[in-house]
């Protein structure tokens, strides 16, 4: 039994890169839409959205832009009236995208370092799942250098080279109580690091329709020398020690089709679909540095699945200085009923978002946008704790991006 919730413990990271800790908040002009306009939006956050349309920009430009991530879940056990919730968090994945280049050239460089998963979550420690999770943080911050030529005057194909630097700081309870009748406690942190790139092409069809095709492959993020500490009993302190783990948590591939096309001269329609390779979540393999009877090394079965999104939006230009946006949109899970977990009680969810950018003058624009998540109702039993009960979620994010051009 100790062994099973050791190997349950160091493996709770691997289980944030589920859709439910995805953040699509790269460029705020997207997120006014649920994530469409990969297609519409030829700017400097194409770096993220598509690599092709970036040599199309007749500008240069940087931008930055922050959104505060509000994540609530809430859990009633199988058989319980009792609802346990999770502490209010705010998670700030912000995204920072420059070009250069000379003006209407054939080519465009750019530089984008984003965090495209990431999430805070926080149950405490008196829900019937603490010996799952307490609290939990995690971010994975991308860094893409990124070069797009122009082959005609409607055809750019573009790509970067992708750079993961991956933060995770977990702490959950042990079933050992102390002489207070305090449960034990062990916390994890630890930082890995993995390599991919990010590759597009973009294409207008009479200056009007656009379609964008990108890729991002898939990053096996290496996490070597992560910190476990052990708080038990000091008679059992021998059998926990603090010691190091490592493990590569893969994070999964992508590829996204976007198309847009004008209703009118003012009025823009996008949507974009996104297939999500997360079947690379087969097992997850746990080497610790220092073994006991109880600590092992330990394998984990995943067994997630393939997903999928849809997106549409409406871009409104009401002005040459405003635009406004809303959209909506469906994620298909890829964790299975037995594979939900508390770091992540990941499902079937829709979105509807809302936008703007106002033009400040002409090198200076600010772009704000909300979007509004709900997971649909879930009741699940680990196949791995046995934890049988119902999870709710929904998800607040709005966010803020200043852009200058030149």
């Amino acid at each position: 039994m100790k062994r099973l919730l050791l190997g349950l413990l160091l493996a709770s990271p691997t289980l944030l890169f589920a859709q439910g800790s995805q953040v699509n908040t790269q460029s705020l002009k997207a997120v006014g839409m649920s994530g469409a306009g990969s297609a519409l939006f030829i700017d400097e956050s194409s770096i993220f959205y598509s690599p092709g349309a970036l040599s199309k920009m007749d500008h240069n430009a940087i931008s930055a832009g922050v959104s505060g991530i509000m994540y609530r879940s809430a859990f009633r056990e199988a058989n319980s009236m009792d609802v346990h919730h999770t502490k209010f968090k705010i998670t700030p994945p912000f995204s920072v995208f420059a070009t250069f280049g000379p003006k209407d050239t054939w080519w465009k460089a750019g530089l984008g370092i984003y965090t495209p998963f990431g999430g805070s979550v926080d149950w405490g420690d008196q829900w019937p799942g603490k010996y799952e999770l307490n609290y939990l943080q995690m971010r994975a911050i991308y860094i893409q250098p990124t070069i797009s030529f122009k082959l005609t005057e409607n055809f750019g194909i573009g790509g970067g080279f992708i750079y993961n630097i991956g933060l995770v700081d977990l702490g959950r309870s042990i079933p050992l109580a102390s002489a207070d009748a305090a449960s034990g406690k062990a916390e994890l942190s630890g930082v890995g690091t993995g390599m991919g790139y990010n590759v597009g092409v973009h294409y207008h069809l009479e200056n009007t329709i656009a379609i964008s095709l990108s890729y991002r492959s898939k990053i096996n993020t290496k996490l070597k020398d992560g910190d476990a500490e052990f708080t038990v009993p000091p008679a059992l302190a021998a059998s926990f020690p603090n010691t190091t783990f490592s493990a590569e948590l893969p994070l999964p591939a992508s590829f996204n089709i976007g198309v847009s096309f004008p209703v009118s001269e003012r009025v823009d329609i996008a949507a974009d679909g996104t297939f999500l390779g997360y079947d690379i979540y087969k097992e997850l393999v746990f080497d610790y540095k220092d073994n006991t009877a109880v600590l092992q090394d330990t394998e984990q079965p995943k067994k997630y699945e393939n997903a999928f999104s849809g997106k549409v939006g409406v871009n409104y230009k009401t002005t040459d200085k405003l635009a406004l946006r809303a959209g909506a949109g469906y994620v298909f899970t890829p964790v299975q009923a037995n594979y939900v977990s508390p770091e992540t009680p990941d499902n079937n969810r829709v979105m509807a978002s809302a936008g703007f950018t106002y033009e400040v003058n002409d090198k200076w624009s600010l772009t704000g946008a909300y979007v509004f998540q709900h997971l649909l109702k879930r009741s699940v039993t680990s196949a791995v704790t046995n934890l049988s009960g119902t999870y709710v979620t929904n998800i607040h994010a709005p966010g803020i991006s200043l852009t200058y051009k030149w």
